[in-house]
């Protein structure tokens, strides 16, 4: 097979390194800077084998490479690199399998494998990666060929970094040393189930990272490299109006990682991180899964940057200038016309045939039985708001269904794709449900129940998926007061009736910003052994073709009375 090379990102990169003139190795004029071609990809969630882009166009989805196509263009930057005497540094900073068959059903080892063949030199663990348990995790690190970095994991009952991690190395390229220090987001405590983090403790990032610069430092590092799965936030102007505007109290809370930031469970952003902790040349982020296509560059301390939108869409590739006599950052040069982000369209960079072979092997064990039809739609199904979301109302529906209960809900961060109309495989109904979740069924009062659906409209809560009830609220209301009208079944709400409710085994570990979900007895908690996808395909199979509406289950209103019977105290 002839490989074709990208029509656009690549050929810019090639006419780039062509051009730039080279320290060693080349015959061309030394300038007295150091080009270090630093090449990384976040959040992979194992979109590693091509696969049509849906988030672009669910009706026409342009087909991406995946890894195979990462592989060729960065083979080829390596070449190119090698002739001209530049060096390469290819990184990951984690969640890096859970998400798609050839990943889960590998249980991260396909993933592993892919990193082996490309010659990574470093991943940092996500929190994505240990939902399988913290065992799996290790299983993983120990068969990588590179160091697995988190510099924050501390075994409780030691207090020392377990021994299949490692929290610092030191890279050498052409007599210049880069001290890199591994993070990983201290939010993995409250968003991974307790037995699968069972024993490990995630401690606050900005002392841990000071401290191992200063050891960075004290070894000879010139330049200091966070790699870390931690993210920026969206919308960067926003970012930085609140980094601005933050008083000196706030600063201490988030250092000590008490501060309840918008954008991470952990405390802190990556650009709330590098504004507050100095001597960081180059941040590495991941987890928010926002691509910048340039780096941001943080006014006060000049740290830049970087993170990929993720899911195998893209790799990120910039390369750092770094001046040969003072050792310093002194700036970088886009891969690309369109920046530091390289799209990986199968069309553009035509996948390598080497990687295909490695991993052949596990994508066919893991699809063997995904493209199996188990029912269709009518219509094609995206993800809206709570009022509007087709796939949430397919999925409580099924979820309701199969356990003849009274009331289902769903995290929207739970569902992952919209579905296209006709037939619907298996693998499809697992890109929109990729953990699988566990359900539960929960004998739950009334107080409770209200209480779920009040506190998913309070405040900018962006709400939740729900089956069974007609749920009507005004949010010029008081928060956890907001609801005007509240039935289930057809029936007014009652807050002394026990309704049977379903939800994931997620959701009741309090996640989702529900924790008083923990407070729910034991023995009022059923486990079923059977996750979400069996639940809709099950709905599949008996209804299809399916047509889910927009209907009155989540509807705002403004300046409507509120019943009667919703004036009835609830909280305790």
């Amino acid at each position: 097979m002839t490989r074709k090379l990208a029509l656009l990102g690549l050929g810019c990169v090639l006419a780039a390194l062509i051009a730039a003139p080279v320290s060693a190795g080349g015959g061309k004029t030394d300038d007295g800077v150091m080009r270090l071609h630093l090449i990384w990809t976040n959040d992979v969630h194992g979109h590693i084998v091509p696969e049509p882009a849906r988030f672009m166009n669910p009706a026409f989805p342009p087909p991406l490479g995946g890894g195979y196509s990462a592989a060729t263009y960065i083979q080829e930057i390596r070449r190119q690199a090698e002739k001209n005497g530049e060096p390469v540094l290819l990184m990951d900073v984690g969640d890096i399998f859970q998400g798609t068959p050839i990943g889960n059903k590998t249980q991260g080892e396909a993933v592993v494998q892919y990193f082996n063949a490309m010659g990574y030199k470093l991943v940092v663990p996500g929190n994505h990666d240990f939902d399988k348990g913290r065992k799996n995790t290790e299983r993983l690190a120990r068969m990588s060929d590179c160091p697995w970095l988190s510099a924050n994991i501390i075994e409780k009952s030691t207090g020392r970094i377990p021994d299949w991690l490692t929290p610092t190395m030191m890279l050498d390229f052409q007599g210049i040393k880069i001290g890199v220090i591994g993070i990983t987001t201290p939010s993995t405590a409250v968003m991974s189930f307790p037995e699968n983090i069972k024993g490990l403790e995630f401690e606050p990032m900005p002392p841990v990272i000071e401290k191992y610069r200063d050891q960075l430092k004290a070894q000879g590092a010139d330049l200091i490299l966070l790699a870390i799965h931690e993210g920026l936030p969206y919308d960067p102007k926003k970012g930085w109006e609140r980094i601005a505007g933050r008083t000196e109290t706030e600063t201490a809370q988030e250092q000590q990682g008490t501060y309840g930031s918008n954008y991470s469970h952990g405390g802190m952003n990556l650009m709330e991180l590098v504004n507050t902790v100095a001597g960081i040349d180059i941040a590495v982020g991941g987890h928010t899964h926002r691509g910048y296509y340039d780096p941001w560059i943080d006014p006060v301390h000049h740290t830049m940057c970087f993170e990929t939108f993720g899911n195998g869409s893209s790799v990120g590739h910039v390369i750092l200038k770094i001046d040969r006599r003072t050792r310093e950052l002194i700036g970088y040069e886009r891969a690309d016309s369109r920046g530091t982000l390289i799209t990986l369209f199968e069309d553009e960079i035509w996948p390598d045939e080497k990687i295909e072979k490695v991993l052949k092997p596990y994508r066919d064990e893991a699809e063997a039985e995904m493209g199996r039809v188990v029912g269709s739609t009518k219509v094609a199904l995206g993800r809206g708001g709570p009022g509007a979301n087709l796939v949430g109302n397919l999925v409580t529906d099924a979820m309701r269904e199969y356990f003849d209960a009274d009331f289902s809900f769903q995290n929207l961060g739970g569902l992952r794709a919209d579905l296209p109309a006709g037939d619907l495989t298996s693998r499809d109904i697992f890109s929109v449900l990729p953990f699988g979740n566990e359900l539960v069924v929960v004998e739950m009062d009334g107080r409770m129940l209200r209480r779920v659906l009040e506190r998913k409209v309070a405040g900018r809560s962006g709400g939740i998926c729900v089956s069974g009830v007609e749920w009507a609220f005004d949010k010029t209301r008081p928060d956890y007061d907001r609801g005007v009208k509240l039935l289930i079944g057809g029936e007014p709400w009652d807050p002394d009736r026990v309704y049977k409710v379903v939800c994931t085994n997620f959701l009741m570990e309090g996640n989702s910003g529900l924790d008083f979900l923990t407070s729910v007895p034991a023995d009022k908690i059923t486990p079923t052994q059977i996750t979400t996808q069996e639940a809709v395909e099950h709905y599949l199979k008996l209804h299809s073709p399916v047509r889910p509406r927009v209907d009155d289950r989540w509807v705002e209103v403004t300046g409507v009375p509120q019943a009667p019977y919703l004036a009835k105290p609830y909280m305790p």
